[in-house]
């Protein structure tokens, strides 16, 4: 393989990568993972084959999973790739926390882990490679949390379960300490979020917060958009009052605007959808909120905010959230 030109073979197909080709993987792209200069710092054959992932022992994409999005030509039997979609291997695991050493607001500092589902349970290790690198951790309402704020671990009446995502390794490599003997294969994750709303850990406390669970698109059909809420909040789950702020979760209402041109211009009566206001959930600083509307078209990417009763100014925004496009229906058919 070139540097930025070359075949894969998927299960057989012969996939053609060509300099137009986006190689993507769950946290980044090749395109938006740039050198100091503002240049891409990996080439199509760096970012598929070159470096091994930490612990692996096949090279870069070699043995993961792939999408493939790009045109067939009948005759040859080749697919030229727009897209190359990879998550090297898809292992997830649920559970409950059972231990984990945080000694960074992440808990992705180079001696950090959580280990899962009892003591001889599988430790979850950050993964730190550019191409694949961890998304900060969350609680189950999108939330980033400070890890430092508390302890991860619950108790045997009210455990904290986690869901986490990555590639179990398939070298030994835990503990993390350069001097220590390695007696466990790890989890490296890219994905770690917490199966409860932790306003004790929250890494934002005192201002509102928005997140984007899902935006769905269908052209000529509809647009779903939902996601969580969080006014300011105390440790306890209860809403901390503050000036301007929001002093419940049920209050104002969501918009969500769609560039569908990409010239940066909404046009409000085909473009931008306010629904309701958010529900309130447990704690009741934290809400839910589920937007559909009727679309023409869908854009690439939606911005969501959570709107002041007057509809005005913004509380909290979620910018630039990508959108599932799903196959074009009869807008008569939608539900």
């Amino acid at each position: 393989m070139q540097p930025n030109t070359g075949t894969l073979t998927v299960m057989n197909n012969t996939v053609l990568v060509t300099t137009e080709t986006e190689l993507v993987s769950p946290t980044g792209s090749r395109s938006t993972i740039l050198t100091a200069a503002g240049t891409p710092r990996f080439n199509a054959r760096n970012w598929i084959l070159g470096g091994t992932y930490n612990g692996r022992v096949s090279q870069g994409l070699l043995g993961g999973t792939v999408i493939v999005t790009g045109e067939l030509d009948t005759a040859t039997g080749l697919i030229t790739a727009s897209e190359v979609f990879s998550d090297v291997a898809e292992n997830v695991v649920l559970g409950a926390i059972s231990d984990a050493n945080c000694t960074t607001v992440t808990c992705q500092g180079p001696n950090d882990w959580i280990r899962g589902n009892g003591p001889t349970g599988p430790v979850f290790i950050a993964n730190r490679d550019p191409r694949l690198r961890a998304g900060l951790i969350t609680d189950a309402g999108l939330f980033e949390i400070n890890a430092t704020r508390g302890s991860l671990v619950g108790t045997p009446e009210a455990p904290s379960t986690f869901g986490g995502e990555g590639y179990f390794s398939d070298d030994k490599i835990f503990p993390l300490a350069a001097d220590a003997a390695k007696t466990e294969q790890a989890l490296v994750y890219w994905a770690f979020e917490l199966g409860e709303n932790r306003p004790d850990l929250i890494r934002r406390p005192n201002v509102p917060e928005i997140s984007s669970l899902r935006i769905r698109c269908t052209e000529g059909g509809r647009i779903e958009v939902r996601g969580f809420v969080h006014t300011p909040v105390l440790a306890d789950g209860t809403v901390r009052v503050l000036a301007n702020q929001p002093t419940g979760a049920g209050q104002g209402f969501i918009r969500a605007e769609m560039d569908v041109n990409g010239d940066g211009i909404i046009q409000p009566a085909t473009e931008r959808f306010d629904g309701d206001a958010p529900t309130p959930d447990l704690p009741a600083s934290y809400g839910v909120y589920r937007l559909r509307a009727d679309v023409d078209q869908c854009g690439p990417s939606v911005d969501v905010y959570w709107m002041r009763p007057a509809g005005t100014t913004a509380w909290a925004s979620v910018l630039d959230v990508p959108v599932d496009r799903l196959r074009e229906e009869d807008p008569a058919a939608a539900d």
